[in-house]
């Protein structure tokens, strides 16, 4: 059996019998309890209706007092008679002895002049009553009284009455300021019975009201009645009449209301044994689908009982496996783009440039870095060969010492630093850590890697994968050093340290081929030194390699950073100048020719006089191709030097 069920079984037997022992209460005594409230506010209702009569009798004798002592003080019989009866249901006349001075419109036919004692309801009679002095049966009934006063003139008289009808007995009943949902009906001797009720209601309660006048019981069907008799001041019987509340013990009512009852509580037990499960069941779900691998299940918080708090701990459980999938994820992520960029660095084993870019990539991606810098020795100092990311290297610092910085010191012994910050070579101003970059134990550089200011220090960890990284790039570096330098040894003369002749060719027919797709000129100069065997004679071989080495760095230092220089032959030298037309072409051929001839060489401590020919030639003006264009550069110093040498010749115009 689940949970469910059996809480619902325990809930159930404790509430099941409340609900019944509540159904037979509201069905038994409650119906009892209400008839006798209901009985209650009736005698009320009744009572109050009396006392209003009261007031209404009182009232007619006051205005009536009024009236008489007006017309005695010498206002008019008509005046003091409106005033008497303002704003009252009734009627009235003014006397003198037997004489009427005035009398109201509304007086019912029939009604006597004087009133007796007998006859005045102040004294417990109806004045519409028959008999002696009375008012003969009008079907009227009314309530009157008199006040008589000696005069001078005569007895002065006042009578004031009020009509028993349904406009009095609607103002007596709203004067009760209680419940009204009861109908109230008044009977008064001699006269005709009225009520608030209308249509068969009214017809039944007069009839009640004549029976209670007559001093039989009221009955209407179906309703509670409550009579207030007669006395003295209020003369005509009051009856008030409520719904009866019927009694549902034994009836139909009793058993649907149990049904209903079980019914309820039925509902009740379904609905709490859910409330009460619902959390268990809810955390069961999400545990399950956890269990399946759906970490982003949430359980709600908002209860404060151990059913909350337990919703929390799988809510922070869940947030810390979630977190901890994120970072094996992350992981895997870094180590897979951390192996391709290891293949890419593979593949660049000669590209020196893009290996330092790719090292400085995976030694801050994998110590978890925002800044990566590849420092090369250079004699004393040493300097920032690539950063990554690539933006980061601008505006940092290009060149440090060996001493007293961080990659100064790595690569003064080769053994990994890390710094809290403040260091020259660091950018940042946060964490830094520090590796060599070496081949056995030889140092090239070092690689330092930082973060920013604030994040987490470096550890043992960081600095023994870092490490593991810069000892094979080191490997990989010096291979791609040495590939360099085979390159630059191909195309390089090694005496002069210019290029040679390989190189020259290349250029020329790269340089021309650029020129005849963008429709631009290039020159070739070509120098001879003049009489270079009698400098290897007169000073020897050794001095003449030193001249051949310094004639080829003022060449260099003469022409533009653009212009590229080859030795051409034994004692030759050529300068490829791109985009350079034939005037500016001849220009610089004498710039280099004076650099050459104006200033000695000192060879050994002896002074030599150096003098060159120079020939001049141009694409496209002097030649067709780069073979032709070498061809003309080369007459052109072979008539410079048939011509005397020592000069400057250009070669002549294709077309001439």
């Amino acid at each position: 059996m689940s949970v469910r069920n059996r809480l619902a079984l325990v809930l159930a037997a404790v509430l099941l019998p409340l609900l019944v022992g509540a159904g037979l209460v509201v069905a038994v005594v409650v119906p009892a309890q209400l008839r006798t409230e209901a009985a209650e506010r009736l005698e009320v209702a009744a009572t109050s209706v009396a006392a209003m009569q009261v007031q209404s009798c009182l009232g007619v004798g006051d205005a009536a007092r009024v009236m008489v002592l007006a017309v005695a003080a010498g206002e008019p019989a008509d005046t003091a008679l409106a005033a008497g009866l303002q704003r009252r249901h009734g009627y009235g006349w003014i006397l003198r002895d037997d004489a009427v001075l005035a009398r109201s419109a509304a007086v019912p036919d029939g009604l006597p002049v004087t009133l007796t004692a007998a006859s005045r309801c102040s004294a417990g009679s109806v004045a519409a009553s028959g008999g002696p002095g009375g008012v003969p049966d009008t079907g009227v009934p009314a309530l009157a009284d008199s006040v008589a006063v000696p005069t001078d003139g005569g007895t002065l008289s006042a009578v004031a009455g009020v009509l028993v009808d349904r406009t009095s007995l609607a103002d007596w009943d709203a004067g009760r300021h209680l419940d009204r949902t009861s109908d109230m009906a008044v009977a008064c001797p001699g006269g005709s019975a009225v009520s608030t009720a209308s249509g068969s209601r009214d017809r039944d309660l007069t009839r009640a009201a004549r029976q209670a006048l007559a001093g039989r019981a009221a009955a209407v069907p179906d309703s509670l009645v409550r009579t207030a008799p007669a006395g003295e001041g209020h003369p005509c019987v009051v009856v008030a009449v409520g719904a009866a509340a019927s009694s549902a013990a034994g009836s139909w009512v009793t058993w649907a209301l149990l049904g209903l009852s079980l019914v309820l509580g039925a509902v009740l037990v379904a609905w709490l044994s859910r409330q009460l499960t619902l959390p268990v069941l809810a955390i069961t779900g999400a545990a399950e689908r956890a269990a399946h691998g759906d970490l982003a299940v949430r359980l709600p918080v908002g209860r404060g009982d151990e059913v909350g708090r337990l919703a929390e701990s799988f809510n922070h459980m869940a947030e810390q496996l979630e977190l901890r999938m994120a970072d094996l994820q992350h992981s895997r992520d870094l180590l897979s783009d951390n192996i391709r960029r290891l293949g890419d660095a593979l593949q660049r084993t000669h590209d020196l440039d893009g290996l330092l870019a790719t090292v400085a990539a995976i030694s801050a991606s994998t110590t978890e870095s925002v800044r990566a810098t590849v420092w090369l020795l250079e004699g004393d100092s040493l300097m920032a060969r690539v950063a990554w990311p690539v933006e980061s290297a601008r505006g940092g610092p290009r060149r440090v010492s060996r001493v007293d910085t961080l990659p100064g010191l790595v690569s003064g012994d080769g053994v990994p630093r890390r710094i809290e910050g403040g260091d020259a070579a660091a950018r940042l101003g946060g964490p830094a850590l520090g590796s060599p970059l070496q081949r056995g134990a030889t140092v090239l550089g070092a690689v330092v890697v930082e973060r920013s200011p604030g994040s987490a220090p470096y550890s043992d960890e960081d600095s023994a994968i870092l490490l593991s990284i810069t000892g094979p790039a080191g490997i990989a570096m010096d291979n791609a050093l040495l590939h360099r330098q085979a390159q630059r040894s191909a195309v390089t003369d090694p005496l002069t340290g210019v290029g040679n002749l390989r190189m020259l060719t290349a250029t020329l027919a790269r340089e021309v081929d650029r020129a005849r797709h963008f429709e631009r000129d290039v020159a070739l100069l070509i120098l001879d030194i003049d009489h270079f065997r009698e400098i290897n004679d007169i000073h020897g071989h050794a001095a003449g390699d030193a001249i051949l080495a310094a004639v080829a760095a003022r060449v260099v230092g003469s022409v533009r950073e653009v212009d590229r220089v080859a030795r051409y032959g034994g004692e030759e030298f050529a300068v490829v100048c791109p985009e350079l037309d034939p005037a500016d072409a001849q220009a610089l051929a004498l710039r280099v020719w004076s650099a050459v001839r104006d200033e000695p060489f000192d060879v050994g401590g002896t002074p030599v006089q150096v003098r060159v020919s120079v020939g001049v030639a141009s694409w496209p003006r002097q030649a067709a191709t780069s073979a032709e264009l070498l061809r003309a550069a080369d007459a052109a110093v072979s008539r410079a030097k048939g011509s005397g040498r020592d000069q400057v010749r250009a070669a002549p115009d294709s077309s001439g």
